[in-house]
């Protein structure tokens, strides 16, 4: 009765997995639990799982909490367009590709950390410093930031576009397999951008912009996938979109993945996955219309 009594409070966690126990350890403090041939005894480096549990987000039960850092490759193609304005007023839309010739395929990195707390909150830090550059002729007269342009001038064309995000997620638990709550961030984006002829003449604009964003996250989680729970294989998706003082930013992001234990402690966390991110409106002096997307894959320690 007692060992079922203890098996029980096991389960009576506030943790959407059971957490693990040391059986050695278990065995040493009661010795009524019952016979060894119920509970193998082990040695003190040992370690069991409770009740099968085939995942460990939190790996540090007592305190609540996980920890991950990670990166990314995201191979991207960028479209769309902008107009940067002077003081004065000036400026035309140009196409990133068709008129300031910066290449739409590149692979950029992204940088992260994620805080997971109580196993329902998770804060999150991003960093995705972008940056595109290329040369080329300008096929049309126009007017960049106050700086004019003649048809068949020779330019270098550079944009960067750095996302400083800080952003938390709230779990709701479906079960044992499926999570599914909100989102909320908070993006800084310092859009950069300059032309340089070949005669010398150059001009730079830049813009440091605030935007809030909201939306949703679903992720699912077999529990039981045979020899391949070793793996902890998962799916997930998350959207978000804000239009705020005239300027939208939406994001959305399908991936599946995998996270094995590498020790006691850590699991390494590999997934592919597809998402888009589209600036849309106006702010300032700054019209703009891009959007970009593409596979990336993620490596990331899960402590």
């Amino acid at each position: 009765m007692l060992g079922m009594s203890s098996f029980a409070l096991s389960w009576s966690k506030a943790y959407r997995y059971p957490v693990k126990v040391n059986v050695s350890d278990a065995n040493s403090q009661n010795n009524n639990m019952g016979s060894s041939g119920t509970f193998p005894r082990i040695d003190g480096t040992g370690w069991d799982v409770a009740a099968g549990q085939a995942r460990a987000e939190i790996l540090c039960p007592k305190r609540g909490y996980s920890f991950e850092i990670g990166m990314r490759p995201f191979f991207t193609s960028l479209t769309g367009g902008s107009k940067a304005m002077s003081r004065g007023g000036e400026g035309s839309f140009l196409s990133l590709r068709g008129h300031l010739r910066i290449p739409d395929e590149k692979t950029l990195w992204e940088f992260y950390s994620h805080l997971r707390l109580w196993d329902k909150v998770a804060l999150r830090i991003e960093y995705a410093p972008w940056v595109w550059a290329g040369p080329g002729h300008i096929p049309i007269d126009a007017n960049f930031a106050g700086m004019t342009l003649k048809t068949g001038d020779a330019i270098q064309s550079d944009l960067g576009i750095t996302t400083f995000t800080v952003g938390g997620d709230y779990d709701v638990s479906f079960g044992r397999d499926l999570v599914f709550g909100p989102n909320a961030d908070l993006n800084i984006i310092k859009w950069t951008q300059k032309v340089t002829t070949e005669k010398g003449a150059s001009n730079d604009f830049s813009q440091t912009i605030l935007q809030p964003t909201i939306g949703a996250h679903v992720r699912y989680e077999p529990t039981n996938t045979g020899y391949f729970s070793w793996f902890k294989p998962y799916i997930e998706a998350r959207f978000s979109w804000m239009s705020f003082d005239g300027l939208g930013l939406s994001t959305w992001d399908m991936s599946a993945g995998i996270a094995p234990p590498v020790s006691r402690n850590v699991d390494a966390g590999f997934k592919i996955g597809y998402k888009q991110w589209r600036l849309d409106g106006n702010r300032a002096r700054l019209f703009t219309d891009v959007s970009v997307e593409g596979p990336y894959m993620d490596f990331a320690l899960q402590f």
